[in-house]
């Protein structure tokens, strides 16, 4: 099978799509297909690349100042000289237009001329859907959603997936059916016995590591009004349930992390660490390392979530500190928010077969799977 997976931008470590795209050629690859990336609104790049990585394997990154006219003339010759069985385009909005409005897209890609089947996966939709939407929202989702849709009439898509039971939802609901296949780890599976990271932690918390439940935030970190309320009302429950004191710490990139933690650390007097960017080997062996991890993602949505699907793969199952912004009827041992955990032991020492789960490999089975079927339909 060759696959043309084409996305905005394949900056590595800027553009998560661009990421996801580069871990899903990889497991295509080892399942003997041709994979063909192209970035097709690249803001990272500032001139044409081509890179040609392997002989089953091709990249092309068209800059986002080339002309539109000059990338689909582009497009339409990978096509054609790759001869792709599928096309599978990653869609973020953002990642072609300023406001996610899409309607130059859908025109480009309605001129192509394209034998292959084609495969859309929404990794975002558009907003103003949840209850908490401001009447801006609203506006600008309208002519998201119009636009998103003008994507699919371009394509006529043989199938359509998305990564969450919401943003399905979303989609049925403007006529769009989909299936689901939920984002894999952003990070390898670790090795709990390499502790790099680890050791930069308090001499205090080394030496008597079974006095205390350590917790982490991975990745964007994104406050909200009621977080120093819930970690402290996980302290209290760690302290009463396990006699255990907890220590949050932070490990990979987010603007402003010092200063939050900062101001976290004098709401609750909980010990709180910013560890800082590390490779990304060192980052999975941590998240092996830790007894939890902490997420202010809205549950109803981690299967978007890069970071989450990161600690799950790593065998640490996560607890969300915010209420979610939607009904949420998902049900998974191994993610819950604070709220509904009564017990905390329970939660932190349960089974790990989860991880599976949230491996690339699974998901790229889940791709394959779903090409092989809806050939045959």
């Amino acid at each position: 099978m060759k696959i043309l997976l084409i996305c905005g931008s394949l900056e590595p470590g800027r553009d998560g799509v661009g990421d996801y795209s580069r871990n899903l050629k990889r497991e295509f690859v080892k399942q003997g297909y041709q994979v063909f990336l192209l970035a097709l609104n690249d803001r990272h790049a500032s001139t044409l690349i081509e890179n040609a990585a392997h002989k089953d394997i091709s990249e092309v990154r068209l800059p986002a100042s080339m002309e539109a006219r000059e990338r689909f003339i582009k497009l339409q010759d990978i096509t054609e000289t790759f001869a792709p069985d599928w096309i599978s385009l990653q869609f973020v909005g953002y990642s072609f237009h300023k406001r996610a409005i899409v309607f130059d897209l859908a025109k480009q890609l309605g001129r192509l001329k394209i034998s292959a089947s084609v495969h859309i996966m929404f990794h975002e939709i558009w907003q103003g859907e949840s209850r908490d939407s401001t009447l801006k929202d609203k506006i600008i989702g309208f002519f998201q959603k119009r636009s998103a849709i003008a994507v699919v009439k371009a394509l006529k898509p043989k199938c359509i997936s998305t990564t969450n039971g919401y943003y399905q939802k979303s989609l049925l609901k403007a006529g769009i059916n989909t299936n689901k296949i939920p984002v894999f780890s952003n990070m390898p599976l670790g090795n709990g016995s390499r502790k790099k990271i680890h050791e930069r932690l308090p001499a205090a918390f080394r030496n008597n590591s079974t006095d205390y439940v350590l917790a982490c935030f991975f990745g964007g970190f994104h406050p909200h009004n009621l977080l120093a309320a819930r970690i402290k009302e996980l302290s209290v429950n760690i302290s009463d349930q396990l006699n255990k004191k907890l220590i949050v710490t932070h490990a990979g990139k987010s603007g402003g992390i010092k200063e939050q933690f900062a101001e976290l650390h004098e709401e609750t007097g909980i010990p709180m660490h910013v560890l800082g960017e590390w490779p990304e080997n060192d980052i999975a062996d941590y998240l092996g390392t830790c007894d939890v991890s902490l997420s202010n993602h809205p549950k109803v949505l981690f299967e978007k979530s890069g970071s989450i699907a990161a600690a799950l793969y790593n065998r640490c199952p996560v607890i969300i500190l915010r209420d979610g912004f939607a009904e949420d009827d998902q049900k998974r041992e191994e993610i819950e928010e604070l709220k509904y955990i009564t017990d905390i032991k329970r939660f932190i020492d349960q089974n790990t077969g989860f991880a599976e789960k949230y491996s690339p490999e699974n998901a790229a089975e889940q791709y394959s799977a779903m090409f092989k079927l809806s050939v045959k339909s």
